[in-house]
C-alpha cells in the first residue's frame, strides 16, 4: 500500500571497505515524465486565499452524474478538476505558510494558517470520499481504466471518511502545534536579584567576563526550565490528542499508526528498538572525540565558520551552483529552475521561525525551499541538504491527491547530496575552513543517527505510557534515555528540559528516526564514494529516481545497499565514518601544527631532562670525590696519631703502666 491518503491529511513537508553493491542499470537521466513546471518567479506567486465552495461544487456534480455509466467521461473530467483545485488550494496554503514562517509576529498569517489547515482536512476528506464513491459507481470501471494504477485504485477504495470526532482532533492537533510554534519563537526571561536575564544576555555577559561559567550554566538552566514549563505542557496535551487519533483509526498505539500510515515505513518499532541498541554500542562512544576534533579545527577559523556567510540568499545560491553540476550534470536542471524563478526564501531575518524545509507549490509545478539563515556555514549546508529534496520533488510526477510521503527515503536524497558535496569543500568554503566543515558534516550525520534514535525511543516510550502522561514525566523519561546516549547533566534534578527545542517532536511526531536511518544509508554511500567516486555518485543518482512511494528497506534492496538493521552493518559504517573523520583531522594544518608544537615541547623536555641528568651525575661524582678525600685525610690523621703514641717511652712499673693506659684514653 502506498499510504498516500493518510499522508495527504497529515500535510507533509520534508525538513532537512564497503559491502559489495549490485545496483540496477547505471543512472541515465530522469526522463521527461515529471510534473509540468511553470516558469513563474516566486515573487509573482501571490497569496489570494481559497474558497472551498469551488471543490464542493465539483463534488456535487460528480455525485449527481456517477449513477449513469453514460456519464463516465464527465466523471473523469470532474476527477481532473478536483485534482486541479486541490493543487490550487495546497499552493495557497503553502504560500501563506511561507509568509507566516517568515514573520511569526503577524497574527493574521497565523490565523490564516490555522484556517487553511482545518479547511485542508475537510476538503481532502470530501474529495477522497467522492472519488471512492465514483469508483464504486457504474462509472467506476472507466475511472479505473483512466487512473491505470491498481494500487492507487485500491487505496481510494479503502478510504474511510473522517468522523466528526476525527476532524475535531485534527483541528486540536493543529491548534496545539501552532501554540508551540508561537512559544518556540518567544525569548523566555527569568528574574534573578531584580535583574532580567534571557539567553542572549547570559551569553553576552559570559563572553564579556561579567559572569563565570557556573553562573552562566545556572542562568541558562533556569531559562530552559522556564521554557519547558510551557512547552512540555503543550506536548503532554498533544500526546493525549494523538493517542485518541490513533485509537479512532483502530490502533492501540500512536507510534504504530505513525510508522505504518503517516510515514509509510516498512520496518517496525521493534526493528527500531534493535537499532537503538546498536547505535548506543557503536556510534555514541565516538561522538566526544569527533566533537573535540571539530572544535580544534573550528578554533582556527571561527569567524569564517560561524559568521562568514552573512549574504543575500541569491549570493548563497550562486556560491553553491558550480558544484551541484560537478556531482552530476543531471542535477543542474532543477537547480537552474530554482535559480531562475527564485523559488526559495533563505534571507537572514530575526522574525523567522527557526526551521528549514522543502515543499511543493503544485499549482505551478514548483518546489520551494525555506530556511531561517543565520550567516554560518550551516546556511550553505542547509541549501545543499534541501536541494536534495528539491531535486526529487522537481522530478516527481504526482499531484497533491496522489503525492506520497516516505521521510526515510526523502532524507537519503538530502543527506546523500551533503556528503557527496564534501568533495568540493575546499572550493566552497576555502582551504582554511574546509576541514572543519568536513568534520562538522560528519559529526552532524553521526548526531543525526544518535539523536534520531534518542528522540524516537523517547517518543515511543511516551506513547506507550499507561494513562495520561505529565510534563514532568516526559522530562524524566528524556533525561534517563539521554544519559544512555552520552548526555551529561550538571544538576541534581532527575528531569531534562531542553528536549522541547526539537520542533519535529511537536510538528511531526516520530519523524526524527528518519534522520537516523537515512544518515546511515548516506554514510554508506559516502564510504563507497571514497573507494570509487563514480560508483558512489551513480548509486546516489539512481536512488534519486525512486519516488517517495518506495519504502525504505525496499529501496536499499533495490539499489544494493545493505540492511541497516543488522548489527554488522552498523559496526562497519561506524568504523568507516570514524576512520574518515580521523584522517581529515590528522591531515589538517591544525593537526600538523599541533604535532610540531608537541614535538618541540618533547624536544625541550628531553633537553631539560638531559641537563638535569648531567648535573646530577656531576654532583654525585663531586660528592664521591669529596667523601674520598675526607676519608683519606681522616685516615692520615689517625695514622699520625698512632705513630706519636708508638714513639713515647714506656716505664715498666705499675705506675707507668697506669699512666700509659691514661695516655691512651687521652689520645
Amino acid at each position: 500500500m502506498k499510504k498516500f491518503l493518510t499522508a495527504l491529511l497529515a500535510a507533509a513537508v520534508v525538513f532537512t571497505s564497503v559491502a559489495p553493491v549490485t545496483a540496477r542499470a547505471a543512472f541515465a537521466g530522469y526522463g521527461q515524465d515529471g510534473m509540468v513546471h511553470s516558469d513563474i518567479p516566486y515573487s509573482e506567486m501571490v497569496y489570494k486565499g481559497y474558497d472551498g465552495a469551488r471543490i464542493y461544487a465539483i463534488i456535487e456534480d460528480m455525485e449527481a452524474k456517477r449513477g449513469n455509466a453514460a456519464n463516465a467521461q464527465a466523471i473523469i473530467d470532474d476527477y481532473e478538476k478536483i485534482v486541479k483545485e486541490l493543487d490550487i488550494f495546497s499552493t495557497q496554503s503553502g504560500l501563506n505558510s511561507v509568509r507566516y514562517y517568515t514573520d511569526v509576529t503577524v497574527q493574521e498569517y497565523a490565523d490564516i494558517d490555522l484556517e487553511m489547515s482545518a479547511l485542508g482536512t475537510e476538503l481532502a476528506d470530501a474529495a477522497l470520499t467522492a472519488v471512492r464513491d465514483a469508483l464504486k459507481s457504474p462509472c467506476g470501471e472507466a475511472l479505473k481504466a483512466y487512473l491505470n494504477d491498481p494500487e492507487l485504485v485500491d487505496d481510494f477504495l479503502e478510504y474511510e471518511e473522517m468522523t466528526e470526532r476525527q476532524q475535531e482532533l485534527s483541528v486540536l492537533n493543529t491548534e496545539l502545534v501552532q501554540k508551540y510554534d508561537v512559544s518556540s519563537g518567544t525569548d523566555y526571561t527569568i528574574t534573578v536579584d531584580n535583574e532580567e536575564w534571557d539567553t542572549a544576555r547570559a551569553e553576552q555577559a559570559y563572553a564579556d567576563g561579567e559572569i563565570d561559567a557556573e553562573t552562566y550554566y545556572d542562568l541558562t538552566l533556569m531559562i530552559a526550565e522556564e521554557r519547558n514549563s510551557v512547552e512540555a505542557g503543550i506536548y503532554a496535551e498533544l500526546v493525549k490528542v494523538l493517542k485518541e487519533q490513533a485509537e479512532t483509526r483502530g490502533y492501540s498505539n500512536y507510534a504504530e499508526w505513525a510508522y505504518e500510515e503517516l510515514y509509510n515505513r516498512d520496518y517496525t518499532t521493534e526493528d527500531s528498538k534493535r537499532l537503538y541498541a546498536y547505535v548506543k554500542k557503536y556510534f555514541v562512544p565516538m561522538q566526544p572525540a569527533l566533537l573535540n576534533c571539530f572544535y580544534a579545527l573550528a578554533a582556527s577559523c571561527y569567524d569564517t565558520i560561524f559568521s562568514g556567510y552573512e549574504m543575500e540568499d541569491e549570493a548563497l545560491v550562486d556560491l553553491v551552483e558550480p558544484y551541484i553540476a560537478k556531482v552530476d550534470p543531471h542535477l543542474s536542471e532543477a537547480y537552474d529552475y530554482l535559480k531562475r524563478n527564485h523559488t526559495y526564501e533563505m534571507d537572514i531575518l530575526d522574525t523567522k521561525m527557526g526551521i528549514g524545509y522543502t515543499t511543493t507549490f503544485f499549482e505551478y509545478g514548483s518546489p520551494f525551499i525555506f530556511n531561517s539563515a543565520d550567516g554560518s556555514y550551516y546556511d550553505v549546508e542547509t541549501l545543499i541538504h534541501e536541494f536534495g529534496h528539491y531535486n526529487n520533488a522537481y522530478h516527481n510526477d504526482r499531484n497533491l491527491l496522489t503525492d506520497t510521503t516516505n521521510m526515510d527515503v526523502a532524507e537519503i536524497h538530502s543527506q546523500g547530496l551533503e556528503v557527496l558535496m564534501l568533495e568540493y569543500a575546499d572550493e566552497i568554503y576555502g582551504k582554511e575552513a574546509a576541514d572543519a566543515v568536513r568534520l562538522a558534516v560528519m559529526y552532524n550525520l553521526i548526531a543525526a543517527v544518535t539523536e534520531g534514535c534518542l528522540y524516537d525511543e523517547f517518543q515511543n516510550e511516551v506513547f506507550a505510557y499507561e494513562g495520561e502522561i505529565t510534563a514532568e514525566e516526559c522530562n524524566r523519561i528524556f533525561r534517563r534515555l539521554a544519559e544512555e546516549y552520552g548526555y551529561t547533566y550538571n544538576n541534581d534534578s532527575d528531569e531534562a528540559y531542553d528536549w522541547v527545542k526539537v520542533s519535529h517532536t511537536f510538528q511531526s511526531p516520530l519523524y526524527y528516526v528518519s534522520y537516523a536511518t537515512s544518515a546511515l544509508a548516506a554514510l554508506d554511500i559516502f564510504a563507497m564514494a571514497q573507494e570509487d567516486r563514480e560508483q558512489g555518485v551513480l548509486l546516489y543518482m539512481d536512488l534519486t529516481t525512486y519516488g517517495l512511494d518506495t519504502s525504505f528497506c525496499e529501496l536499499l534492496e533495490k539499489v544494493g545497499l545493505p540492511d541497516i538493521f543488522e548489527e554488522a552493518t552498523i559496526e562497519r559504517i561506524s568504523n568507516e565514518t570514524y576512520e574518515y573523520s580521523m584522517n581529515v583531522y590528522k591531515h589538517s594544518d591544525v593537526y600538523r601544527q599541533s604535532m610540531m608544537v608537541i614535538i618541540v615541547i618533547i624536544a625541550v623536555l628531553v633537553a631539560v631532562v638531559a641537563v638535569v641528568v648531567i648535573l646530577i651525575v656531576f654532583f654525585v661524582r663531586r660528592s664521591k670525590k669529596k667523601k674520598a678525600l675526607l676519608a683519606e685525610q681522616a685516615a692520615a690523621e689517625q695514622a699520625a696519631a698512632d705513630q706519636t703514641v708508638a714513639e713515647q717511652p714506656v716505664e715498666i712499673t705499675e705506675n707507668n703502666e697506669e699512666k700509659t693506659e691514661e695516655n691512651k684514653w687521652e689520645s
